[in-house]
């Protein structure tokens, strides 16, 4: 029969690692999103010039950029 002790060293021992895993997982994704604004920045940019090179120029290429700049905005406010 398990005594009290015993299930809460369990409990203890089970709180620690759910929380080491979660921190394991979590710190990364959280990293990620920290660069996720900056990142589609980046692409806007590069989808802007690419847009600007197309021959002949029409407001329709301009539109990743565009949907680029708006999420980085959008997440950066949230995030």
């Amino acid at each position: 029969m398990i005594t009290l002790l015993t299930l809460s060293i369990v409990c203890l021992v089970a709180v620690v690692l759910i929380f080491v895993v979660l921190a394991i997982i979590g710190l990364p994704l959280l990293l990620l999103l920290g660069l996720l604004p900056w990142l589609l920045r980046i692409a806007g940019v590069v989808l802007l010039v690419k847009a600007l090179f197309d021959k002949p120029v029409k407001w329709e290429n301009f539109m990743p950029a565009i949907i680029a700049f708006v999420l980085s905005a959008v997440l950066g406010w949230i995030l």
